[in-house]
């Protein structure tokens, strides 16, 4: 598959989700943002070392954002 292909799939997932609430939106804004970080490093083919930080920090962001998701459901007794 090809990163255009990977792009068009991922923004047609978010726009089918853009009408998630709360937490669910932020996971899809972090994902969205990790798959465009990687796009733009792919254009040349190569990634240095600033793109592969970038990378990194939406991947944590990514993380960070779908942790606290996870904490925040309440499971009933």
């Amino acid at each position: 598959m090809n990163t255009m292909k990977i792009i068009s799939f991922a923004l047609t997932f978010y726009k089918l989700n853009k009408g998630l609430a709360g937490e669910g939106k932020v996971i899809i804004d972090e994902g969205m943002d990790i798959i465009k970080s990687i796009g733009d490093a792919l254009k040349d083919n190569k990634i240095t070392k600033a793109e592969k930080k970038a990378i990194i920090k939406e991947i944590r962001e990514f993380s960070k954002a779908s942790i606290n998701a996870i904490d925040s459901i309440v499971i009933p007794d």
